[in-house]
């Protein structure tokens, strides 16, 4: 019976912060104590001034495993590259690998991840107008969620139209699975990019110009009042503006069952990074001005927003720019071992938030979401013991060159980027996955997590 012992940490629970103890046992809490806990048989890790959090949940992930596009990013690189960042759940999105349109798809993205990830992993399945027939499938297989693009996506993932959207509410709500929406109006955010890739522009901080504030107000207010009308679960993704705050806090208080998303890159960085960065900061939605991002923390704090996604998923380098052209280069990029770090930096040291409400956004709120609570999300007893230890008052500074992500680059947004907060260990399931710089377990083999269905 194996047991560990993590001694005298700061114990983060949802509603207070306890020093103490925490006993692991068999791959479980099996017990916390602000008094101390016999150490008979243990491995003992000595955390005294540390944080004891839960393990993050990243509830956005763009793998690109397996598939033709597994050189940006696999399932053994990404995962370590999460462990070290405090992740002990990745819930990966349905694209850009071979896209979770069916179950045929979920059982080969299944297999992988099964077998190389060293964190556990939920998958998204996608929704679109190719597979509205194929949800109950991908119910019975165990999509947390099913994610739909109001933009433009791809040829193979086509853009979520009204009409199907609806109809695809209409079957999550039977089952009370969750649609995510990435909320920006389609043909005006393609035009604005193809009006300024014509002027040839190289202000490229007008990429917030481009696709505007208001173009993801009216796409989340049309999605959102289809979900409401049909008292259907949705997820806003990746929600760059306090217009939307405003809005989604007052559809909430109504009774909507709507989740809303940040990533920590949109609460850190404001366009001006575009004309630093050009295509390596290039992301939609787009980064916005300064006024925004200040205030979009107040629905961090206030609990608009529930959860926080990476959104990661790199491209190399030479991808970033090979279009020659920043208004049509690829949208995104890796930094899943890096966020922790800075929401503790930007969001407990800089601006006051809470630790509690830190573990509340990047665990137990996306474990609620995706019905997986209270197997995760927590750190009381009987939970899976995922756990990140962090040290508060480390100071370093983030070098993309030494990740463990597939895809190194010291061009992208967090690089040099000066942090305070640090993760030195992480458990998965008990398992002490990551100390200190190491990944001490590659063979240990992450595990699908399912979401509880009501009948």
């Amino acid at each position: 019976m194996k047991k560990t012992l993590i001694q005298n940490g700061n114990i983060v629970l949802e509603d207070q912060v306890i020093q103490g103890d925490l006993l692991i046992e068999n791959g479980k809490i099996a017990q916390i104590s602000d008094s101390p806990i016999d150490t008979d048989g243990c491995e003992v890790i000595q955390a005294a001034g540390k944080m004891i959090l839960p393990g993050m949940i990243d509830t956005h992930a763009h793998l690109s495993d397996p598939g033709p596009y597994n050189y940006r990013e696999d399932w053994l690189c990404a995962s370590k590259s999460a462990a070290s960042g405090g992740i002990t759940t990745i819930v990966d999105m349905p694209l850009p690998s071979i896209s979770v349109l069916d179950k045929e798809r979920f059982d080969m993205k299944r297999e992988v991840a099964e077998a190389h990830s060293v964190v556990d992993f939920a998958l998204w399945g996608g929704a679109c107008p190719k597979n509205i027939d194929k949800i109950e499938e991908l119910d019975e297989a165990g999509c947390v969620g099913y994610k739909s693009f109001m933009c433009f996506a791809t040829d193979e993932y086509p853009q979520m139209t009204d009409g199907y959207m609806v109809e695809a509410l209409k079957k999550l709500h039977r089952s009370d699975s969750l649609l995510a929406v990435h909320a920006e109006n389609a043909e005006v955010a393609q035009m604005g990019c193809d009006r300024l890739s014509a002027e040839h522009c190289e202000d490229y901080a007008r990429f917030d110009e481009a696709r505007p504030w208001w173009v993801e107000l009216e796409a989340i207010r049309r999605a959102t009042f289809f979900a409401k009308t049909l008292d259907a679960r949705m997820m806003v993704c990746h929600m760059t503006i306090p217009e939307g705050g405003a809005y989604l806090k007052q559809l909430k208080n109504e009774g909507a069952r709507v989740y809303v998303e940040t990533c920590p890159h949109y609460l850190i960085f404001d366009h001006s990074i575009l004309n630093d960065k050009k295509s390596f900061a290039k992301c939609t939605p787009p980064f916005r001005n300064r006024e925004r991002v200040d205030e979009l923390w107040s629905y961090v704090k206030d609990g608009t927003i529930d959860v926080i996604g990476t959104d990661h998923g790199p491209f190399t380098d030479e991808e970033k720019v090979m279009k020659n052209d920043f208004w049509k280069e690829y949208c995104g990029f890796g930094c899943n071992d890096v966020v922790m770090a800075a929401m503790i930096t930007e969001g407990v040291h800089k601006r006051g938030l809470s630790w509690n409400r830190l573990a509340s956004i990047t665990s137990g709120n996306a474990a609620r979401m995706f019905q997986i609570y209270p197997q995760k999300g927590n750190l009381l007893p009987g939970a899976d013991a995922d756990i990140q230890i962090i040290d508060p008052d480390c100071e370093w500074v983030y070098d993309g060159r030494n990740s463990f992500s597939k895809t190194k680059s010291s061009l992208g947004v967090y690089q040099d980027m000066k942090l305070k907060g640090k993760i030195t260990d992480t458990f998965v399931r008990g398992i002490h996955v990551y100390q200190n710089g190491e990944i001490l377990s590659e063979n240990h083999g992450g595990q699908l997590i399912k979401p509880i269905r009501k009948d």
